[in-house]
């Protein structure tokens, strides 16, 4: 399998260190290596930025929902110590 193929998968720290290894590579002498880590520096960027992305949408997902969590618990809360403070009904 072709390594292009390998990095939609890759987590974002073998992504991290795939980059830096392009990159480490693309800076020295030309080789074929050189003209590989070339190549691959793109695609690795554009997954490194779309990884950030999907994080970075999953947290504020992530915060939205634990907000409401939150709004609904205090409504709950509040609902429960009105109940409690209400006179009782006569029967």
């Amino acid at each position: 399998m072709a390594i292009e193929d390998q990095i939609p998968k890759m987590t974002d720290k073998e992504l991290e260190n795939l980059h830096a290894n392009a990159a480490r590579i693309a800076q020295g002498p030309a080789s074929k290596r050189q003209a590989e880590a070339e190549r691959l520096l793109p695609l690795i960027t554009e997954a490194l930025a779309a990884a950030r992305k999907t994080r970075a949408t999953e947290a504020a997902e992530k915060k939205v929902a634990r907000q409401k969590d939150l709004a609904d618990a205090r409504a709950k809360k509040a609902a429960q110590k009105k109940k409690d403070s209400a006179p009782p009904e006569a029967e």
